[in-house]
C-alpha cells in the first residue's frame, strides 16, 4: 500500500500544482482518489499473488523431500 499513497501523492501535487477553479479541484479530488483507490487495489492484488506464489513454491519443495 505504501507505494499506492506515493504514486498518489504524486498525482496529487502534480493534478493541484496550478490554481485552479473551486469546481475544478472537485473535480480533480474525485480523479485522485479514483487513481488511489486504483493503486491500492493493485497493490492488495499483488500482495495476495506474491503470497499465493509464496505459498505454492514452499510446498512444492515439502514435496520433493518426501
Amino acid at each position: 500500500m505504501a507505494i499506492s499513497n506515493e504514486l498518489s501523492s504524486d498525482v496529487a501535487v502534480a493534478l493541484l500544482a496550478a490554481k485552479k477553479s473551486p469546481q475544478e479541484l472537485r473535480k480533480l479530488k474525485d480523479i485522485i482518489l479514483e487513481v488511489h483507490s486504483a493503486l491500492q487495489k493493485m497493490s492488495e492484488e499483488t500482495r495476495t499473488f506474491r503470497f499465493r506464489k509464496k505459498t505454492n513454491e514452499g510446498r512444492n519443495v515439502t514435496k520433493a523431500r518426501l
